[in-house]
């Protein structure tokens, strides 16, 4: 197991970029999956050259652990992920939706080793109040178990 959160970073990442160019790769002009936990998005949508595809891009003071950038001819789509080590909480969750209602991602993924805690996963399965994770129309974060030792989700126990 990882003994923290930054450990799993290189795992998701390799494992972001595959899914995102099965899914993108043949309409992308190029995606890019970066460790962006240690500094705002803002900036680095200045390193990528990206601000004139985001207007309000200096309002992007927010640091989500991963970060994908699907870039195509005319926009380029964000890919939120935040890492957790322990036990997905509700306040894990709230981060993300607030994330992800500032800078709009394509995808936004919550994801742990551990899975989700009891309140969340009772919450999102016992009284099956998945509308929280929908933060846009037709944009939902997705809620995943990160399988350690297939370096993939654990599909039985995620909810996308």
């Amino acid at each position: 197991m990882y003994s923290n959160e930054i450990e799993m970073y290189p795992d998701i990442i390799l494992w972001l970029e595959k899914q995102l160019k099965g899914k993108y790769g043949k309409k992308a002009k190029k995606i890019t999956v970066l460790d962006t936990h240690d500094s705002d998005l803002l900036n680095f949508i200045i390193k990528l050259k990206y601000q004139r595809f985001f207007p309000e891009f200096t309002t992007y003071k927010i640091r989500q652990d991963i970060t994908g950038f699907i870039e195509y001819e005319d926009k380029v789509d964000l890919v939120f992920v935040e890492c957790k080590n322990g036990k997905l909480s509700l306040i894990n969750l709230s981060q993300l939706i607030g994330y992800s209602c500032i800078a709009l991602p394509v995808i936004s993924i919550l994801i742990a080793p551990q899975g989700m805690g009891t309140t969340l996963s009772k919450l999102l399965t016992s009284f099956n109040r998945t509308d929280i994770l929908e933060f846009r129309p037709n944009r939902k974060i997705q809620v995943l178990k990160w399988d350690y030792n297939k370096k993939d989700i654990d599909r039985m126990n995620s909810i996308t």
